[in-house]
């Protein structure tokens, strides 16, 4: 099982607009950051081979590592077998169907001609009922025919389900990842015991990364979602395009780890920006300066 979380990374240092080169745009120095995922097993039982280390790149749908599924083979394997005797046995009772519905017509009809017979005078009164009690037997036998058809389906349903059921136990032998990025903590190693809920490990989402960066309420009131912006590290050169993806609904304090005491009493509204990132240029925990090109 898998959750998306976001790394929460402090900002370094609030550079406010009119500080630096940023030509009196609105800006900001932060972190980058990224959301992540934590992959948990969903099955019990051995870590047989794992296919991931720290670090590693992975792809959604990669498998992670293999959790021994022999023992649900084995159960599932049996399943299938047992659904191929039922499958069997309804085809059978099918057949039994066909005829005790033969021999109630049959029935029904030597029935019908002593009845016949009886109001001419050519059958007694034995024979009558003779041929009631061989109608009510046929009667009786399809019925019970019908009743056993109906009691092998009701079991092949839940073999089915008991298949399926195996089947996604199976799959669960083999975590995947939910997300493409890249693996930042292993949390489990070879031949260890897991159990549902254990976590695997972490992958963090690389392609697209965010920076939050906090400005003053005059500097604030210009920002709305969607406004473009540009994202520079300190060793300068290239820029990343950003957009403005979520803005702060409350003033707060500058954080405590600004460097200095009167910057840390100033009242600031936060602002983050997403990043595209596809060639992973951008690393966790980056500083970089954020200009708002509004």
């Amino acid at each position: 099982m898998s959750r998306y979380m976001s790394l929460i990374v402090p900002v370094l240092l609030l550079s406010m607009a009119g500080c630096g080169n940023n030509n009196g745009l609105a800006g900001g120095s932060g972190l980058v950051e990224t959301s992540e995922s934590i992959v948990s097993a969903e099955a019990s039982g051995r870590v047989v081979n794992h296919n991931f280390n720290e670090g590693q790149a992975v792809s959604v749908g990669d498998t992670l590592l293999v959790i021994d599924p022999s023992n649900t083979q084995l159960e599932l394997d049996a399943a299938r077998a047992g659904l191929d005797v039922l499958q069997a046995q309804l085809s059978a009772a099918r057949i039994q169907v066909k005829q005790a519905t033969t021999a109630e017509e049959f029935a029904r009809s030597e029935f019908d001609r002593v009845e016949r017979l009886l109001q001419s005078g050519t059958a007694t009164r034995r024979q009558h009922d003779q041929a009631r009690f061989e109608f009510d037997q046929a009667i009786l036998a399809r019925e019970t025919a019908r009743a056993q058809v109906k009691t092998l389906q009701a079991q092949l349903i839940k073999t089915e389900a008991d298949i399926a059921r195996l089947q996604r136990r199976l799959h669960d032998c083999y975590p995947v990842a939910p997300i493409s990025g890249v693996i930042t903590e292993k949390l489990i190693e070879p031949g260890e015991l897991l159990t549902p809920g254990k976590a695997i490990a972490r992958i963090a989402r690389l392609d697209t990364v965010t920076v939050k960066v906090y400005l003053t309420t005059d500097r604030f009131a210009k920002v709305k979602l969607g406004d473009q912006a540009a994202v520079s590290t300190e060793s300068g050169g290239r820029e990343f395009p950003g957009t403005v993806i979520w803005t702060s609904d409350e003033a707060e304090f500058t954080p405590k780890n600004v460097q200095t005491e009167q910057a840390r009493a100033d009242l600031v509204y936060a602002v983050k920006v997403s990043v595209p990132n596809p060639d992973r240029t951008l690393k966790i925990g980056m500083p970089v300066f954020v200009t708002l090109e509004n």
